[in-house]
């Protein structure tokens, strides 16, 4: 089972390591930690003594795990995080053997950020980045990466019948605006990935279309982890089978959301808002079908072997090439609920269109 990691014990490994981070406070005392290292997001945390909403890393448990951790080069250290698709073209030499050949670049992660505090309520993080495209494109492409991280409001606050809605419900949410652009142009296509790392026990929900189309990147996922609905899919994440699905953009609708329960018995539902934009290329591809491109959204669920998590992942719009633009700005929204299961279910119908 995946050991839950609070965030005394992220404070603590950061600070024994040195490793600069700056503590970002959200609605109803709750607080997310922005770290320089791997330009990660912690938490949320609902106070100073509480575990992380997110899947962490348990290597956070002790000094000498977190060291030999950092010693290793990992990437996986948990939390919400940023990466640059296509995976295909950066992450893997050699279309024709992918799991022989994949790799996570440093430069992306833990990559070189600098984190600043521009104004209170707000933290930078940003980086150059050189990166070598294998795939779909070939040559060096030179990117930076800038997300400003802040606090976002209540999106139901102006529905009729508001207070009575989140009567006894914890809201808390924050943005990041994500700027990427290319330092030239040229043939390489960009886009900023965003991961979010879950807990497993719960379930992933995309309002879709009924005509929603998805590409099984690994071992195809099976109707005891995916269902299809006539306005949307839901999956299992279980930490224990991995698969890794991608839906196409002009049959999403730029929202997604994950609902579990706390080891208190409450619901919390994680909502990620963004843009979604069927007429940017998004050129993530399969290794195994080349010209299947077109997914704004995909799913990950580990089988254990890196820690047992599942992953919420959506993509920006695509810069460089075909696209004719050298910069995007995008702003990815996070909005969190917690509270009695049916409370935070009719919050989910609110927001989703979906009985959860």
């Amino acid at each position: 089972m995946t050991t839950k990691i609070s965030y005394q014990q992220v404070v603590a490994r950061l600070e024994e390591n040195d490793l600069p981070f700056g503590e970002l406070a959200l609605q109803n005392g709750v607080t997310i930690i922005v770290s320089q290292h791997g330009g990660r997001v912690f938490g949320p945390f609902l106070s100073k003594d509480s575990e992380s909403i997110f899947w962490t890393n348990d290597v956070f448990a002790g000094p000498d795990t977190f060291k030999a951790f950092l010693n290793s080069g990992s990437w996986n250290i948990g939390g919400d995080r940023m990466w640059i698709a296509p995976e295909l073209q950066y992450h893997v030499p050699d279309r024709d053997d992918f799991w022989g050949s994949v790799f996570w670049p440093a430069q992306v992660d833990p990559g070189t950020y600098s984190l600043e505090q521009p104004e209170p309520g707000q933290w930078r993080l940003s980086q150059d980045m050189t990166l070598q495209a294998y795939n779909l494109a070939s040559g060096q492409k030179e990117l930076h990466l800038e997300r400003l991280i802040r606090q976002v409001e209540d999106p139901l606050r102006y529905v009729t019948g508001h207070a009575d809605l989140v009567d006894g419900v914890l809201f808390t949410g924050y943005e990041q605006v994500v700027t990427l652009a290319e330092a030239k142009r040229d043939g390489i296509v960009s886009e900023a990935w965003s991961l979010i790392q879950l807990n497993p026990g719960g379930v992933l929900v995309i309002p879709a279309s009924p005509r929603v189309e998805y590409t099984d990147y690994y071992e195809p996922v099976d109707e005891s982890l995916q269902t299809i609905f006539p306005n949307h899919v839901r999956l299992k994440i279980t930490g224990d089978r991995q698969y890794k699905v991608g839906y196409k953009a002009a049959q999403v609708f730029g929202r997604l959301a994950y609902y579990n329960h706390l080891d208190d018995e409450r619901a919390y539902l994680i909502v990620r808002n963004f843009f979604n934009n069927p007429s940017a290329p998004y050129a993530e591809e399969p290794d195994h079908t080349p010209g299947c491109r077109g997914h704004s959204i995909h799913v990950y669920n580990d089988d254990g072997n890196a820690g047992g998590f599942g992953e919420l992942e959506c993509n920006a719009p695509t810069l460089g090439g075909e696209t004719g633009r050298s910069s995007s700005t995008d702003e990815l929204v996070l909005w969190l609920y917690i509270g009695a299961p049916a409370k935070v279910k009719e919050i989910g119908l609110h927001l989703l269109g979906i009985e959860l």
